[in-house]
């Protein structure tokens, strides 16, 4: 497959250049002075961007964007369906079963069971390990030494990471649509070829920074969950290679099912770490029942990440084993319409119907003035039907369904068929939305579909509210809205104003927006958050797209923060009395770090690709009332309350939050004065009940506990990853290319975060 390299634009919004470098000093005479040049240094850089650069839509991260590689899609399409011919009849997933792999070495003893497809239809072997191949997976590593990073070890990595994204790219398109039944996998490795651009940068910013002594990495094993969507970029490049390249281990878990395609990368990945002189040691594959899964990550909760992709219900099962799991989840997709235009319901059948229903962005819920089953039925009358994976790769069809898994459709209780079709919807009440915790039935076509009460319309803006209200508390991964008039964008203005979905796709005239549409390496962010409420449930931080997968557990070097503490009185007089409260030195340099962030990266940025697109950190819904709750108990320090309370008091997100201090708090009158003088509500010596009253009343879109922050800076997380806990991040976008009425109608919106302080 071939791919040829663009050289990349100049970068934008990079700091300034350098000052010409002075003439190098003699050495020091005693260590002490070294010391001293060196946390010198770190302050320096502590007041510098360059501390920064890694964060999310910080200047140097959106200089990551552009220079993506031209790919030959029709070779990658030549070369998948070649595989699966090759792969017709094969009994190699049979006599090469699914094993344990450690140091290279398959373990071979376990117990033999045969793999299912996403269709539940046999399609090989698998090995589960012994309790005693499980120990050797333990003993190897909890044992196993990192390399740490070099420039040598990325170098090879990436070479790797070439030749698996172009010499075996038809292996893993096609192994991918044997399992998965996958039916586009080439416009994944596309893409992957793009993102990985990005990701690299932000890699490389991050680990430029810990070579400064900025920063600490956490090199302990690194749990990869496979997900069976997507796993060629999110499992084989994000959280597999750009680990490996920084010098971390990684181990690669079985599925339950659809484990054959990860198992194949994971030996190719292997052959080829070894013909690149690159130790074995540091991939290895556990191949295991779900229970002896659980004994490793309770063996490995203590310091290694668990990156997941996958359902809620999995997510706050492994979180409940792993404090530092970071989960992408889905939710009910939605798609706005006040009328069911032929555009509209080709929109709306493409976004369900994409990948037989298993992507995780496809449609789920439909919002419009009014629908009959034969509107619903008018939307599916054009669906289409490929016999197998191979045939819709030949025909580059994605939005088709399988005539074998579809023979096996039973329709669930409270929902219609659609004649002649494998889908079925659900005409809810007028003015009600779908119940909560909405099944979105993987692999199957269903949708729910809402209209306004007898009389009512889709844009008054009092329906929109309670829209609003609604996927705040289901949060679905995109909103689509189509049928503004013109360019008012009345409700695509107030849904994103009053929501905090991370992709809002906006339609233009007769170019009808899908749900199913983001690249993330265009500015387009991309994540699967759980409900901002229950975060901690299910995942440490969100997760998006594009971002440096180490950094999710990295964390600052106490000389770093201690350099950036100095900086405290660089603010107004408000602010530098605010930062001078907070007695830690670490905590305070923290702070500082986290404002000259939020001071630099507010404020909507323009994507670079074929759509119009604005991204960037936002603030919580905009609407009357409470949008955050921050309790700070009576056990929680007056430093740790006073952080959480900053990102809120120095940007326009300070409205909407209020802060209860419990009663009995010994530091209620201080933090009763720190909020009083940064314009922050707050509520001093309140009881745990009047607390769970306020919280039912103004059911707020996040409540944090200040319980839940870490206690000491060297725990903290990188500022945005802090930062995301507290604020969305996304994007929105135009389905058309430069449109400036959409710039010019939302970049001055008021959702986005603006820096205040």
């Amino acid at each position: 497959v071939r791919v040829r390299f663009r050289v990349r634009p100049p970068p934008q919004s990079l700091p300034l250049p350098p000052k010409p470098r002075p003439k190098p000093k003699p050495k020091p005479k005693h260590a002490m002075r070294s010391v001293r040049e060196t946390r010198r240094a770190l302050r320096r850089a502590a007041t510098s961007r360059l501390g920064r650069s890694y964060n999310f839509a910080s200047p140097a991260y959106a200089s990551a964007f552009g220079g993506y590689p031209e790919v030959d899609g029709s070779a990658l399409r030549e070369a998948a369906v070649a595989h699966l011919d090759n792969m017709k009849d094969s009994t190699a997933w049979y006599d090469d079963p699914v094993c344990t792999v450690v140091d290279g070495v398959a373990h071979m003893n376990g117990s033999a069971t045969t793999t299912i497809d996403a269709f539940e239809v046999e399609n090989g072997r698998q090995l589960l390990a012994t309790a005693s191949e499980v120990d050797a997976v333990l003993e190897h590593v909890v044992s196993y030494k990192s390399p740490g990073f070099s420039k040598e070890l990325r170098a090879k990595v990436r070479a790797v990471e070439e030749i698996m994204l172009t010499r075996h790219a038809g292996a893993l398109i096609g192994d991918q649509a044997l399992d998965f039944h996958k039916q586009d996998g080439v416009t994944e490795i596309e893409e992957s070829l793009e993102a990985n651009v990005v990701e690299r940068a932000l890699n490389d910013q991050l680990l430029e920074a810990e070579q400064r002594g900025e920063v600490r990495l956490n090199r302990a094993v690194a749990l990869v969950g496979c997900v069976s969507n997507f796993g060629n970029f999110l499992d084989l490049c994000r959280k597999t290679l750009r680990n490996l390249e920084a010098g971390i281990p990684v181990l690669v878990l079985s599925r339950s099912n659809t484990t054959q395609h990860n198992f194949r990368w994971v030996q190719l990945l292997l052959n080829e770490m070894r013909e690149a002189k690159i130790d074995a040691g540091m991939v290895t594959y556990l191949s295991a029942t779900v229970e002896e899964q659980r004994r490793v990550m309770a063996a490995l909760a203590a310091d290694s990440p668990y990156y997941l992709t996958g359902s809620r219900p999995v997510a706050e099962a492994i979180k409940g084993l792993m404090p530092k799991t970071f989960s992408s989840t889905g939710g009910p997709n939605t798609m706005v319409a006040p009328a069911l235009s032929d555009e509209v319901k080709a929109a709306a059948q493409m976004s369900t119907a994409i990948e037989n229903s298993g992507q995780c962005t496809a449609m789920r819920h439909l919002v419009t003035d009014a629908a009959t089953a034969d509107d619903v039925e008018a939307i599916f009358s054009d669906l289409k039907v490929v016999p197998t994976p191979r045939d819709a790769l030949a025909q580059g069809a994605f939005d088709a369904v399988f005539p074998g898994w579809a023979a096996s459709f039973a329709v669930a209780p409270g929902y219609a068929a659609i004649s002649g079709k494998p889908a079925a919807f659900k005409l809810g009440n007028a003015g009600a939305f779908p119940a909560p915790g909405i099944d979105e039935n993987w692999r199957r076509l269903y949708l729910d579909v809402t209209t306004p009460a007898a009389g009512g319309s889709v844009r008054e803006p009092a329906f929109l509210s309670q829209l609003a209200r609604w996927l705040t508390a289901e949060q679905p991964i995109t909103l689509a809205v189509n049928g503004d008039e013109g360019d008012d964008f009345k409700m695509s203005k107030q849904l994103f104003k009053e929501t905090a979905q991370v992709v809002y796709s906006v339609g233009r005239g007769d170019a009808a927006a899908l749900t199913c549409q983001a690249r993330p390496q265009d500015g387009e962010i991309f994540g699967e958050f759980p409900p901002r409420s229950e975060l901690t449930r299910y995942s440490a931080f969100p997760v998006f797209v594009p971002s440096a997968t180490p950094g999710y557990v990295a964390g600052y070097a106490p000389e770093y923060l201690a350099g950036a503490a100095t900086g405290a009185t660089g603010f107004g007089p408000k602010l530098t009395a605010a930062l001078l409260t907070i007695a830690d030195e670490g905590l305070r340099g923290y702070a500082v770090v986290l404002l000259r962030y939020l001071q630099e990266s507010c404020g909507a940025k323009e994507g670079i690709g074929a759509r119009t697109t604005l991204w960037g950190l936002q603030r919580p819904p905009v609407w009357e009332g409470t949008h955050t709750l921050l309790r700070v108990n009576a056990g929680d320090g007056f430093d740790t309350a006073a952080l959480q309370i900053l990102p809120f008091a120095v940007t326009n997100a300070r409205a909407g939050l209020a802060v209860s201090v419990a009663d009995g708090h010994a530091d209620a009158g201080r933090l009763a004065e720190f909020c009083a003088n940064l314009g922050v509500d707050c509520a001093v010596e309140e009881s745990a009940e009047a607390f769970d009253a306020a919280a039912a009343e103004a059911q707020p879109w996040n409540v944090v506990a200040a319980d839940n922050a870490a206690a000491t800076a060297e725990e903290l997380p990188l500022v945005s990853h802090y930062v995301s806990i507290f604020f969305p991040m996304g994007h929105i976008k135009s389905v058309l290319s430069g449109d400036r009425a959409f710039v010019d109608a939302f970049q001055g919106s008021e959702k986005w975060l603006r820096f205040e302080g």
